[in-house]
């Protein structure tokens, strides 16, 4: 007698990857225990403070552009070995600091000249909201609760602001900002720092034989080979057309002779070719360091502007100090 289809014996799918007898559950398949109330809290609050970082955005003032992402108590002030360096006679050596506090983001005046500003409203102790503008001296900034979309973009702006499009280097604006905090620090603790004055030589006939396009492209070229070879051990920027210049912190004239040298072999090593068409420039550079020249930048450049028209006139694509 056939059985009716609502009698038939309803089979359960078998389980296979759980055994319950052993009490062997998979990871994904196990329930989050609730019990702890303050455990929960305390992640989730944790899970909103990882979705959401805080960030300084220098508004005016010499570092204008400059955005630090907080990640812990920082100082902010002229001494350049502050976490952020505001290059501003109205800002104190060491003006402000502010505190991570857990719940909330705290900035603390250490007792400046000028005092501290929220909002235009000035104490010594203030809690940071989104948006909130701090005036310190001349310099505004503004604090920032960013999520992942907002440092997406803001990497992208201070991209735009800080890096040379063609060659990958910094700009000439955010250079002269880092020399001058390595200037600052090296005063301070007796230490070397050299520059590295660079100008390509062969550009005037690529343009002229091939067009602007391949000299270009070989501007572009040079600027990574530049930038490869420095590496972390000091910082490259395009000063416009055909000129470069890299900063050396801990470096004294022979070491930075050394890194030129370097440079002068991996630019005239580094195979150019556009379009099938093999390019061969050469680059001149001129090489100083402080303290030997005295400690301020325009002397530092004097000093290795004088050392590339030596490379120039003894013959062009190569180094001197």
């Amino acid at each position: 007698m056939k059985v009716p289809d609502d009698r038939r014996e309803r089979t359960v799918p078998r389980e296979t990857s759980v055994d319950r007898r052993r009490g062997d559950v998979p990871e994904s398949l196990r329930t989050l225990p609730l019990d702890d109330g303050r455990a929960l809290r305390e992640g989730l609050h944790q899970a909103i403070r990882d979705a959401r970082r805080p960030t300084l955005v220098v508004m005016s003032g010499g570092a204008v552009g400059t955005r630090t992402r907080l990640t812990g108590n920082v100082t902010l002030g002229r001494d350049p070995t502050n976490a952020i360096v505001l290059p501003d006679a109205g800002v104190s050596w060491r003006h402000a600091r502010i505190e991570d506090r857990g719940d909330a983001w705290v900035l603390i005046d250490l007792g400046s000249t000028n005092g501290t500003k929220v909002n235009e409203h000035r104490g010594d102790e203030h809690t940071l909201a989104h948006g909130d503008r701090v005036t310190l001296g001349r310099t505004l900034l503004r604090f920032e609760m960013q999520d992942h979309v907002d440092q997406a973009y803001d990497e992208q702006v201070e991209r735009l602001l800080h890096v040379d499009d063609l060659s990958g280097l910094f700009v000439r604006r955010r250079f002269d900002q880092e020399l001058a905090r390595a200037l600052a620090a090296a005063a301070l603790d007796g230490s070397n720092v050299s520059l590295l004055v660079m100008d390509m030589d062969g550009i005037k006939a690529i343009n002229d034989r091939h067009g602007h396009l391949f000299g270009a492209y070989t501007i572009g070229e040079t600027g990574r080979v530049i930038g490869r070879v420095l590496g972390r051990r000091g910082m490259g920027s395009r000063f416009g057309g055909d000129e470069f210049c890299a900063l050396l912190p801990a470096h004294d004239l022979a070491q930075g002779y050394a890194v030129g040298e370097e440079i002068h072999a991996a630019v005239n090593a580094h195979t150019y070719q556009r379009e099938g068409v093999p390019l061969r420039p050469g680059i001149s550079i001129g090489v100083a360091s402080v303290p030997e020249v005295g400690g301020d930048a325009e002397k530092l450049f004097q000093s290795a502007d004088e050392a590339l028209y030596r490379a120039k006139q003894g013959g062009r694509n190569r180094v001197m100090r």
